[in-house]
């Protein structure tokens, strides 16, 4: 018998294509809008929309992740688990409204109604990753397709309306809101939870603290594209804000895919890597890491450079093409940080604790390559996030392997 969520050649064509039908929808429909809008209405739509980007992984906070980790493994339990996890994204469904209003309260952005219904959006995007993570770790992938493709037809419809009937982004965005908090209590009614779970204080910390753990990589990725809209626009670079966000939403089309496949993939790798000796894997990841490190920063340093001295006047054309560049080491670091999430409950602290780290040096390397590189700067900040996180990933590896006092050589015969 199949297990619930293992991966077919037919069930990865239709969930892969099904996502990039959204992404590539996605992609098109935001070159219309910057046609139909202008520059300056697409620049205040994209600065709203950068600058809310981390309340999606904070909406969901790795419960998704988790529970294609998790579900694989305690079998027995499915059905409290769930439960478990359905709550769990309602409770962060709240604080991620509260955080929300407190942006908006604290910030005081002009366009408030703007950001407000960004900030709405990003968290009902985050709680619907959740709600399709949980249906395909229970083996009903048939529902992740459906719901995109749904959206497809209503991001092209908004998009129509942004055209022909003078839709405002305000408008726009309430739409694209509205459509997928529909779609969410579709999801959660065919899920049927039950919530017996909450009673079993064991599986409620195995499950909470797990996602947390699982989510901070996704969420200082959102929280690393955030600070850099921030950036621009404390530098006076606005209007960069075009190029950076049409940059990261035609990356996606590629990162997403990547990032998705890896979820797909997730109950399968969950199952091979628990409870067997992972000294080889370790081993090899770290001979990959410390390849990436050494190569990937003058690499990143030598786009930077190739693109202030030859890109700056493409505008965001150039912006994409930077971005298409540091591809690679994003990859490479989001394959490692893969690979230790789903491998020991240590491994997983330490992808964490790194994940951690390099939202700092995002933070540090913002407010100081920002203003001088404009966007250009941005991209290759999140680029050098990811090559921070994974040194400290090799950091951690390269302990495990230390030897223990009582090992080296020549201690046994003091002893």
């Amino acid at each position: 018998m199949r297990l619930p969520g293992t991966a077919t050649p037919k069930r990865l064509a239709a969930l892969i294509g099904g996502r990039a039908a959204f992404r590539g929808t996605m992609l098109l429909a935001n070159l219309v809008l910057l046609a139909v809008w202008g520059a300056t209405d697409y620049a205040g739509y994209a600065q709203a929309m950068g600058s809310m980007a981390f309340l999606a992984p904070l909406a969901s906070i790795g419960i998704e992740k988790c529970a294609l980790k998790l579900i694989p493994r305690l079998r027995h339990t499915v059905g409290s688990l769930v439960g478990v996890f359905v709550t769990l994204a309602g409770l962060l469904f709240l604080v991620a409204l509260a955080v929300l209003g407190t942006v908006l309260a604290v910030g005081r952005p002009e366009a408030w109604l703007l950001a407000g219904l960004a900030g709405l959006y990003m968290i009902c995007v985050g709680v619907n990753q959740v709600l399709l993570g949980l249906a395909r770790a229970l083996g009903r992938p048939g529902r992740d397709v459906a719901n995109h493709l749904v959206l497809c037809v209503a991001l092209a419809c908004w998009t129509g309306a942004a055209a022909f009937l003078d839709a405002t982004p305000t408008v726009f965005l309430a739409l694209c809101a509205t459509t997928t908090a529909v779609l969410n209590v579709v999801a959660l009614v065919l899920l049927r939870p039950r919530f017996g779970g909450l009673r079993r204080r064991s599986l409620v910390r195995a499950a909470v603290g797990t996602s947390l753990l699982m989510s901070v990589a996704d969420l200082v990725g959102g929280l690393s594209m955030s600070l850099l809209f921030v950036a621009l626009s404390v530098s006076g670079a606005q209007a960069e804000s075009t190029g950076l966000y049409l940059a990261s939403a035609a990356s996606s089309v590629l990162l997403n895919a990547f990032s998705y496949l890896l979820r797909i993939l997730q109950p399968d790798v969950s199952r091979s890597l628990h409870q067997r000796d992972l000294t080889a894997a370790y081993d090899r990841l770290s001979r990959w890491l410390r390849l990436l490190v050494l190569a990937g920063t003058p690499y990143v340093l030598t786009v930077l450079g190739v693109a202030l001295a030859v890109l700056r006047p493409y505008g965001g054309v150039g912006v994409v093409i930077v971005y298409i560049a540091c591809v690679p080491v994003i990859f490479a670091a989001g394959s490692a940080n893969y690979m230790m999430e789903n491998a020991s409950t240590e491994a997983l602290t330490a992808t964490a604790a790194g994940a951690a780290v390099s939202l700092l040096a995002v933070a540090a390397l913002a407010f100081l390559t920002v203003p001088l590189a404009g966007a250009l700067g941005a991209v290759t900040v999140l680029a050098f996030g990811e090559l921070v996180h994974a040194a400290m990933i090799l950091r951690w590896l390269r302990s495990r392997r230390a030897p223990s006092p009582r090992l080296v050589p020549g201690r046994e015969h003091a002893r």
